[in-house]
Parts: C-alpha cells; structure tokens; sequence
C-alpha cells in the first residue's frame, strides 16, 4: 500500500512553505508600505483590508494553472495545490480555499459587523463567533495531521489537495482515504475547539464579573471619547494587584504624530476631556495618555508611540 508521506504533503512541510510565503510578502509589503506610511496611516484600521485583497490574489492566483498550483513557498519545497482529481484549480475554487483560511486571520474584518450591535448582544453574538473562529482554526490547520489525506477545511471547501510536485496518484489516494478516520477527525477538532473557547470565554465571563464596575467605567471612557478618536483603547495597569496607571491610548495620522506640537495639544486636550468628564479615578492610579501611530496592512506593520 503507498503512504501518505509519498504522495500528500504533511503539516510540518505545510507550514514551513507558508512561513515562505509570510515571510517574502512581509518583506515586500513593509518595504512598500513604508513608502506609503502617509497615506496608510490616515486610513487607521480600514488599511488591513489591503493585507487581505494582497494574500487573496497572491494565493489565489499562484494556486492555479498560472502558476502550477506553486506559491514561491511551495515552488521551494516542490509541493503544489492540486483538484482532487489532479488538475488545476480554478480561479473561483483557488479563491474560495484562501477566503476560508482569511476567515482565521482576518476575522476582525469579518467580524467587524459585531460593533453595531447592542452592548447586551454583542457579548452573547462575540462569544458565538469566537467560537466559530477557533473552531475554523482547528479545522484549517489541525485538521491537516488527523486527516487521512492531509487536508484541512480549506482544502475540503476547495476540493484541492496539496501534493509533492509531480507524485499525484489518483488511485493511491482514493486507497489512502478513510471515512472513518476522517468522521473521527472532525470530532476531535471540534470537541477540543469548543473545550478551548469555552473555557476562553468563561474565563473573560468570570473576569468580567469579578470587576463590572471596574471594566464599565474603562468602557464608560473609552465609548466618551470613541466619536472625536475613533478607536480608543483605555488599559488599568496594575502591579501585584495594586493600580499603577491608567493608561488611555489614542491613535492619530503619522503625519500629526510627527507634528510635536500638534501631538502635545492632542495630548493635553485628551488628559483634560479625562479629568473633567470622570472625577472618579483615583483608583486606578496615576493618569496617562499615549499617544500611538503607524499602519497596519495585515501582511506588515508599522507603530509607534510617545
């Protein structure tokens, strides 16, 4: 009977072809974003959008007949993406099988929708699709070593398989598949992922809990000042269970943040807007205001702070 080893690619190998992959588009896409640092900058969270439409073109082009199914990763370590039936894949099926692997890396994308929902909502519909997402994760990358032919939600999705360079054997393959292992796959990613998430979630939950009253008046600050800073984050610092600081984030364009005085106007402005709208901080120790910049394309970043 011929192994699997001698057809079908493994999750190790997999992955290092992957980190290929991150690694040169990282490379290239830091090397072209920070030439457009300006103009990245300005557009704040919206810009990894551009990461994503970057690796859905990237995959989905490369794992095709254009390219013979080989991203430059996998063109290194001579493995490609195949049908199951040992053609190419189709542009349409190529970009179905990274959107379900784009669903694990950029679900804050997908779930972006969660923050128009009502506070009560949000936790119940959050906690609902956390779950999805872990789950998608185990099913895309851990499913890979459990499953008979190695391959993961992405590929079942795609019907693509990925193969050594030349080794596809249809006949093999079909002796190779099991119904059984593969049924017993699927249970145990999703047990484990529900186990995990569950146990994630009640832990925030419990947390939550715990303090209310301390995580609603972060919240209380953050939702005060959201409207003129977009996306604020608002952080208790604390020490072996004693409050240190209270540090309130704000992101700005690194064309402001270069702007010394600018940047202390927005500083002193926020510390003020603080003070006058909460006179109950005492608690949380002494009050900071970081200011912070850069962009964030999903396939590279650049911060800064002061």
């Amino acid at each position: 009977m011929t192994k699997s080893s001698h057809i079908v690619v493994g999750f190790w190998r997999r992955l290092f072809a992957d980190f290929l992959d991150a690694l040169l588009l990282g490379i290239a896409g830091y090397g072209i974003g920070y030439q457009f640092r300006y103009t990245l900058s300005a557009m704040g969270a919206n810009a990894i959008g551009i990461g994503l439409v970057c690796c859905l073109l990237y995959y989905g082009l490369q794992h095709t007949r254009l390219c013979d199914g080989q991203t430059l990763g996998k063109r290194l370590l001579g493995i490609q993406v195949l049908r199951r039936d040992g053609r190419h894949l189709g542009i349409g099926k190529s970009f179905l099988r990274y959107l379900v692997v784009s669903f694990v890396f950029y679900n804050g994308i997908y779930g972006s929708f969660l923050s128009h929902l009502r506070p009560s909502t949000m936790m119940a519909v959050g906690s609902v699709y956390f779950l999805v997402v872990v789950w998608a994760f185990f099913a895309c990358f851990l499913m890979i070593p459990l499953h008979p032919i190695k391959r993961g939600l992405h590929d079942i999705a795609a019907n693509s398989v990925v193969v050594y360079k030349g080794c596809f054997d249809d006949k093999a393959l079909n002796r190779l598949e099991d119904a059984t292992k593969e049924k017993r796959a699927w249970i145990i990613l999703t047990i484990g992922s529900v186990v995990l998430a569950g146990g994630l979630i009640w832990g925030a939950v419990k947390l939550a809990f715990e303090d209310i009253g301390h995580m609603s008046k972060l919240a209380e600050i953050q939702q005060s000042l959201a409207p003129e800073y977009g996306h604020p984050q608002v952080i208790a610092n604390n020490v072996n269970g004693k409050a240190e600081s209270l540090s309130v984030v704000i992101y700005i364009p690194l064309e402001t943040f270069e702007n010394k005085t600018e940047r202390e106007r927005i500083r002193r402005e926020v510390f003020t807007k603080v003070k006058m709208g909460f006179s109950d901080l005492d608690g949380f120790g002494k009050l900071k205001v970081v200011l912070s910049s850069g962009f964030n394309i999903g396939i590279a970043s650049f911060n800064t702070s002061d």
